[in-house]
């Protein structure tokens, strides 16, 4: 039923998953909600770019990894957003991961019927 996968072929899942997977997850965790959309457009090139930026105030990244100078930054740099606010990363990731399994058992099932 399952086909066999070579060392070379888990070594590039692992390799896409460290190149596209890390910074969509990181994306996502940083509040980028838009840019997580986005990059599914250009194949998790903009989640590369996305990761690098300030995460918003209201992130689970900002409250997790960010000091008081460095939250104050971000606060700076989002006025618009309430720190105060649920961020709505986990509803994002749901949706976005979920589309993307969706993808993967797909083409699983297709490589398994056809």
């Amino acid at each position: 039923m399952f086909a066999s996968v070579s060392a070379i072929e888990l070594l590039f899942l692992v390799a896409i998953w460290a190149l596209i997977g890390i910074p969509a997850v990181i994306t996502v965790a940083k509040g980028h909600i838009a840019l997580f959309f986005a990059g599914f457009l250009l194949l998790g090139l903009i989640w590369s770019i996305a990761a690098l930026r300030l995460a918003k105030p209201n992130s689970p990244w900002a409250k997790r990894f960010y000091g008081p100078k460095k939250l104050e930054k971000s606060r700076q740099r989002y006025p618009h957003v309430d720190p105060s606010q649920a961020s709505r990363a986990g509803l994002a990731a749901a949706i976005g991961f979920g589309l993307l399994a969706v993808a993967f058992i797909a083409g699983i099932i297709d490589g398994v019927s056809g």
